[in-house]
């Protein structure tokens, strides 16, 4: 009514004043275009309210200004329900222009929202923050409080956001049911379960929530521990669940099922999450394989448990202990034992940690895996860590019984050494393991060292005889290879005469052994004995070494000048072709010509000749023959054998004497100008030797029969030298001085006296001893080259007493300057003018050894099958030989060739070649693709153990090789930190080779 009265006024006041009237419409015009705008807004219209609030704007008087202000901030709102690009523009200047609006939170908002829309959330937050709610509406301070509140929950601000989506959770509006979801997803995340809960309950049959929510209730009744409500609760909703939410789903009633222990329900669940989830978490592969572990499917349960040790924590070291026991349920020992030391290498859980260790130990022990000495090494650990574990008893007996038969010596010796408090057992062990300990160094000629070890053996022989025995057998083996034949001498009468020797196979050979060192100190009648005790006993059992003792029996008689007797043992030893019968022929030629049995001697050499043509004996033969015939007075035979002397063996150390002989041959028969003729090429050949000495009497008892004293004269003075008269008895005193020092072993002064000879008389008679007696106690001294200038002398000046050894001692001196071919030249003639065996053996071994370092592989071929063809090399090098030969045809690429070798090497893996020779075999078998065959042999590899570690080690490489190329990269990985837990050395590339490897499989693993 007062409304009514109110406008009727106003009519009749207008009428009454028309231009009154007029202005009032006009100055009313902009409020009828805003409300005009505003329907057209509150419709949606929203581009036609924005061009009316525009021409409001900019229309109205500047008393008009709220007017104003309520039309930029319209228009503003306008474009941004169009998504006009000018929006925010809009905006901002509205808030600039009119800072005491009151509606500048909503613009702020309305800012945030496009910011929001658009993803830049942080943009968003930034203008949400300069909101004050109060100055909202109601339905847009809700619209504000989840729009800003889901805003912070996406940028992870959940104490901001839960704050914000709290105002607006349990008022009724839009926003109601995201606003509950987002605010009770914020509890779940923080572990408010219950919160969490009781939010989501209201969501359950809410649309939009109702195919999310269930999931979320039914995970948080398992977190709350209340598995029967979890899975009462998620069971139904498995038949219509997909996608994720199946999976999750599944893991839930999986989980729950196996925390109640009912492992059978647990099983079909987990199943799907590990097969249908993209990327399984280590969790779910646990909790699988534990229930397949419980319910007694081992193979199962050993496949999913292998997939949770990629990272190092107590599921990890729990994860392993239960595979190692899966393996071992299986029978599958080898990988048990690579799980259980998985396990204790882990501290999460002590108890998991005490029982793994000792089950690592227990089946290392029982497999004889001990590469590293890993067996003895842990139990001394478990015992210091565990003293009061349930196993400790068991733990002393196993020690015991590993110390009696670990293979890797050297480390086990330390271990035992570190035993604060020892029994019987630990000694007896000590005994043992020394032992073999010195066999391995002496197996690696590494001769004193062998010697400590035996001696500290023997410190406990009473624990066990036949390691006495043995001990005392390869010590007395070790001081023989030393030269230190007294002391050899004792310990082999020491271990025959031990009770028991009898039975052992060093019985035999000792006594043989015990002849060679008397013969050695010159002890001939009772090295005698010993050979023929040695003969009864070996019965013709080791025919090699019956045809030598057959011959070294002869060389006993020979030395005390029985020759009945040594000649029936010559006889005997000619016999044997497995022996030397070619020396034991020269020897009984020798001794029927001593006994004035010429045509028995000349009978023999003959035969010598034809049966072995080849035989290192020939020149010495034809000139014995030679000599026979003179005896014979044959002087026609005699000139034939020297002269074949002279032209097929001219580098012999009887090619002078054969001169010599043809010189006195000719003599006898009158022909004085053809036995001047040799006499003279004898001393103008070979100065300063014997021969040349005894060709200079016959050169003066040629003048001297030709009445000519004074040609007898100028010849000595035009030759000069030792052949000077007057010179003769001062260089004579001068060598003996220098001599006699040098035999009496006192090489200082006997140094100087020689080097003074040498420098007075440097053509003297005795220029050959004095170098080559020089060169000798140089190259003892260490002074090589010094002693080569010698040594070269001596070479230089053709076959003597002394060619021989020099000849050797150059080579080796050359060989040891790295002057490879200079060696191998004097390996070569050393080959073609020794007379002594041992002699040719180190020319070939010599030749073999400079070959390696210049030779092409089909050289050294040639030159170690040489050395392999001699019956009589010792053992050490024929391994060495063996070993380059087939190093070489691995260089040929003859890879079936060189296996050949090298699985013969692999047998003793004591020595280096025999270790590296394992592991090439290894090598080629993998290479070839016989992965199984290689695995094999790495496991016989560590049961026949090594010193030489390194080789070991490099098969296992191999070995995780083995494993990764099968896919089975658990065991590769643990076979790699096994690896790098044990094996110390930081000097070679072992770990580096692991190290690599390690990487690469674990994350393959990943």
């Amino acid at each position: 009514m007062i409304k009514r009265i109110f406008v009727a006024v106003l009519l009749t006041v207008v009428s009454l004043n028309p231009s009154l009237g007029q202005r009032s419409l006009d100055s009313q015009q902009p409020e009828r275009k805003f409300e005009e705008a505003m329907s057209h807004f509150r419709r949606g219209y929203y581009g036609v309210a924005r061009q009316l609030f525009e021409e409001v704007k900019h229309n109205v008087s500047d008393e008009q200004r709220t007017l104003r202000s309520d039309a930029a901030f319209y228009e503003a709102l306008s474009s941004s329900r169009l998504d006009n690009d000018d929006a925010s523009f809009l905006l901002e200047r509205f808030i600039d222009d009119y800072p005491g609006s009151p509606h500048l939170s909503h613009a702020r908002f309305r800012i945030g929202e496009l910011a929001h829309d658009s993803n830049r959330l942080r943009v968003a937050i930034r203008w949400y923050d300069r909101v004050d709610p109060n100055d909202l509406d109601r339905d847009v301070r809700l619209r504000y409080y989840f729009k800003a509140g889901y805003a912070n929950f996406m940028e992870e601000e959940y104490d901001k956001a839960a704050r914000l989506l709290n105002q607006v959770k349990d008022v009724p509006s839009d926003w109601w049911g995201p606003a509950n979801y987002y605010y009770a997803h914020i509890q779940y995340d923080r572990g408010n379960h219950q919160s969490a809960l009781r939010t989501f309950t209201r969501l359950k049959n809410e649309p939009g929530f109702q195919n999310v929510v269930p999931y979320y209730i039914a995970q948080i009744y398992y977190m709350q521990g209340d598995y029967d409500a979890a899975i009462e609760y998620g069971t139904p909703l498995m038949a219509d669940a997909r996608g994720v939410m199946r999976t999750d789903l599944a893991r839930v009633l999986g989980d729950a099922w196996y925390a109640k222990e009912n492992y059978s329900r647990a099983i079909p669940y987990l199943s799907i999450v590990v097969k249908e989830t993209k990327t399984p978490r280590r969790e779910d592969y646990y909790h699988l394989g534990l229930s397949y572990y419980f319910v007694n499917d081992f193979e199962q349960a050993a496949v999913f448990l292998a997939q949770v040790t990629s990272s190092e924590d107590d599921m990890t070291q729990n994860a392993y202990y239960h595979l190692a026991d899966c393996y071992l349920r299986l029978g599958d020992k080898q990988n048990a034992r690579i799980a259980f030391e998985a396990a204790q290498r882990l501290h999460f859980d002590k108890a998991i940690r005490e029982d793994a260790m000792f089950n690592y130990i227990k089946l290392s022990y029982e497999l004889s895996f001990s590469p590293f000495n890993e067996i003895i090494n842990s139990f001394l650990q478990f015992i210091e860590e565990f003293p009061e574990s349930q196993h400790i008893d068991e733990a002393y007996r196993y020690l015991g019984q590993a110390l009696l038969t670990t293979r890797n010596y050297r480390q086990a010796l330390e271990a035992m050494e570190r035993i604060q408090h020892k029994n019987a057992d630990v000694y007896r062990a000590m005994q043992r393991v020394s032992y073999y300990r010195g066999l391995e160094l002496f197996t690696n000629l590494q001769f004193t060292d062998a010697i400590a070890m035996f001696d500290y053996s023997l410190n406990y022989g009473r624990y066990d005889n036949t390691i006495k025995m043995g001990a005392l057998y390869w010590r007395g083996e070790s001081h023989y290879r030393l030269g230190n034949y007294q002391k050899a001498l004792a310990d082999y009468t020491q271990f025959i005469e031990t009770p028991g020797s009898r039975n052992l196979p060093e019985f035999v050979t000792a006594h043989y052994n015990i002849g060679y060192c008397h013969f050695n100190l010159g002890n001939f009648s009772a090295a005698g004995q010993w050979f023929r005790r040695f003969l009864v006993q070996n019965d013709g059992r080791q025919p090699a070494k019956q045809g030598d003792a057959l011959n070294r029996l002869g060389d006993t008689y020979f030395m005390v000048r029985d020759f009945r007797n040594a000649m029936t043992y010559y006889e005997r030893a000619a016999a044997l072709p497995e022996g030397s019968p070619d020396y034991a022929m020269f020897q009984r030629a020798i001794s029927l010509g001593i006994s004035r049995d010429h045509d028995g001697k000349i009978r023999q050499l003959n035969e010598l000749i034809t049966r072995f043509p080849r035989s290192p004996y020939l020149d010495d033969a034809w000139y014995e023959m030679g000599r026979s015939f003179v005896a014979k007075n044959d002087l026609n035979e005699a000139i034939r054998c020297f002269k074949t002397v002279r032209d097929r063996f001219p580098r012999s150390r009887f090619a002078k004497k054969s001169m010599l002989q043809l010189g006195l041959v000719y003599y006898n028969t009158g022909d004085l100008n053809q036995s001047m003729v040799f006499y003279k090429r004898v001393v103008n050949e070979f100065p300063g030797t014997p021969e040349a000495e005894d060709a200079l009497l016959g050169i003066r008892n040629i003048y001297m029969d030709q009445n000519n004293p004074d040609g007898y004269i100028r010849y000595t003075n035009q030759i000069g030298g030792f052949a000077r008269v007057d010179d003769r008895q001062r260089d004579s005193l001068s060598y003996v001085s220098a001599e006699r020092l040098y035999m009496s072993g006192n090489c200082a002064q006997a140094l100087v006296q020689l080097q003074n000879y040498l420098t007075s008389f440097p053509q003297g008679r005795f220029v050959l001893n004095a170098h080559y007696y020089k060169a000798d106690c140089q190259f003892r001294d260490g002074q090589y080259e010094e002693a080569l200038v010698s040594y070269e002398f001596v070479t230089g000046r053709g076959r003597s007493l002394f060619s021989e050894d020099a000849l050797r001692r150059a080579g080796q001196i050359h060989f040891r300057k790295e002057n490879y071919g200079r060696a191998l030249d004097y390996f070569k003639r050393l080959e073609e003018e020794a007379d002594l065996e041992e002699n040719r053996q180190e020319a070939l071994i010599g030749q073999m050894r400079a070959l390696r370092h210049l030779g092409t592989p089909t050289s050294i071929i040639d030159a170690a099958g040489r050395v392999l063809d001699n019956p009589r090399m010792a053992p050490e090098i024929v391994r060495e030989a063996r070993f380059l030969k087939a190093k070489a045809h691995i260089d040929l690429n003859q890879k079936q060739r060189a296996l050949e070798d090298f699985e013969i090497l692999a047998e003793n893996t004591s020595s280096r070649e025999g270790s590296e020779a394992r592991f090439r075999v290894i090598e080629i078998l993998y290479e070839d693709g016989k992965r199984a065959e290689a695995e094999q042999k790495v496991f016989d590899f560590v049961n026949r153990g090594t010193p030489h570690q390194y080789w070991l080690a490099r098969s296992f490489i191999v070995l995780s090789d083995i494993f990764a190329d099968r896919g089975e990269f658990f065991q590769a990985t643990q076979y790699l930190e096994s690896l790098l837990e044990n094996y110390t050395s930081e000097e070679d590339d072992v770990r580096e080779l692991a190290q690599e490897r390690l990487e690469l499989y674990r994350r393959q693993v990943e």
